[in-house]
C-alpha cells in the first residue's frame, strides 16, 4: 500500500521528502495558531467570594426595627432611694438613649453636706460606656456638666436640671464624701429622666428615615451600574468560551492528523532511502564494469 502510494507522488529525491516533512511538522507545531489572550474587564472576579443575601427576610425584619424605635417614646423613669449611708462616695449611672432627654434632680443629706457633681460618659460604638468601658480597658470621653461642689445638703434639698445634648450615653451623678469619710452621711435622692418631647422623636425619625433612604438609594444606583457592566462582560465571556472550545477542537483535529502524516511521512523516507541504497549500489556495480 505505501508503494503505491509512493508511486503517485513520482520521483521525489530524498531533501523534498524531508523539507515536506519538516513544513508539515511546523504547521501543526501550534505555530501559526494565534494565542488566546483573554480580555481585559474592567470587573474583577474573584474565585472566592462571600454574597451575602441582604433580601432576607431577617435582615429586612431588623432593619425596619432599627427605624421604627427611633419614633418610640420611652416612658418617664425615676430612680429613687432613702437613707443611703455614703462614707466615700456613690455614684448613680442612668442611662440616657435619646438626645433632648432632661435629667432632674433632687436630695438630701443628714450628718452634714456633700460634694455633689453629674458627669456624661459617651457610650462606644459597643453600647459600652462608663470608665474602663473603651477599647482595650481605656477610659471612655467625659463630660463634666456639673462639677464637683460642696453643698449644703443638710440644710435645704438641692435641687436642679440638666439638657442632655449628645445620647445615647451614661449620665453619672455622684455624691462625694472622700474629704469627710471619717463622718459617714446618709443620703436620700430622687433623679427623673424625661424623655424629648414627640416633636422631636417625631423630627428625629425622620432624619432617620431621610438618611437611610439616602443611603439605600445610592447603594441601589451602585448595584445597578455594576449589574449593567457584569451583564455586558459576562455576554463577552460566554462568547469567548464558545471560541476557545471551537479553537480546541480544531487544535485537536490538527495534532490527530499531524500525527497520521508524521506517520506516513517517516514510512516514506524509509522506503526512499532504501530505494536510493539499492539503485547507488546498481550503479556502483555498473562503473566498476
Amino acid at each position: 500500500m505505501i508503494t503505491d502510494t509512493l508511486n503517485a507522488f513520482g520521483d521525489i529525491n530524498n531533501d523534498e521528502i524531508k523539507a515536506q516533512l519538516s513544513k508539515i511538522q511546523h504547521l501543526h507545531s501550534g505555530t501559526n495558531i494565534i494565542p488566546y489572550a483573554p480580555p481585559t474587564h474592567t470587573l474583577p472576579f474573584p474565585a472566592t467570594m462571600s454574597y451575602q443575601n441582604p433580601l432576607s427576610a431577617d435582615s429586612l425584619a431588623s432593619f425596619f426595627s432599627k427605624i421604627d424605635q427611633t419614633s418610640v417614646i420611652p416612658q418617664e423613669a425615676t430612680y429613687k432611694c432613702s437613707d443611703v449611708p455614703v462614707t466615700y462616695a456613690l455614684e448613680l449611672p442612668i442611662p440616657v438613649n435619646l438626645k433632648g432627654s432632661t435629667i432632674r434632680y433632687s436630695f438630701t443629706t443628714e450628718e452634714g453636706d456633700v460634694n455633689f457633681g453629674v458627669f456624661l460618659r459617651k457610650v462606644d460604638e459597643k453600647g459600652v460606656g462608663g470608665k474602663g468601658g473603651g477599647e482595650d480597658g481605656e477610659e471612655n470621653e467625659e463630660e463634666e456638666l456639673q462639677p464637683l461642689t460642696r453643698v449644703d445638703s443638710h440644710i435645704s434639698p438641692i435641687t436642679g436640671s440638666f439638657l442632655v445634648t449628645e445620647a445615647p450615653c451614661i449620665a453619672v451623678v455622684v455624691w462625694d464624701n472622700n474629704y469627710s469619710w471619717f463622718k459617714s452621711k446618709t443620703l436620700s435622692y430622687s433623679v427623673t429622666v424625661k424623655p424629648p418631647s414627640q416633636d422631636i422623636v417625631y423630627a428625629k425619625y425622620i432624619a432617620t428615615c431621610n438618611t437611610s433612604l439616602s443611603n439605600a438609594s445610592i447603594d441601589h444606583r451602585s448595584a445597578e451600574t455594576r449589574l449593567n457592566k457584569l451583564v455586558a462582560t459576562r455576554s463577552q465571556l460566554k462568547q469567548d468560551v464558545e471560541r476557545l472550545k471551537a479553537e480546541l477542537a480544531s487544535a485537536m483535529s490538527s495534532l490527530a492528523s499531524s500525527g497520521k502524516e508524521e506517520s506516513y511521512l517517516n514510512e516514506r523516507m524509509a522506503f526512499r532511502k532504501k530505494q536510493m541504497e539499492g539503485l547507488e549500489q546498481r550503479l556502483s556495480a555498473t562503473e566498476k564494469k
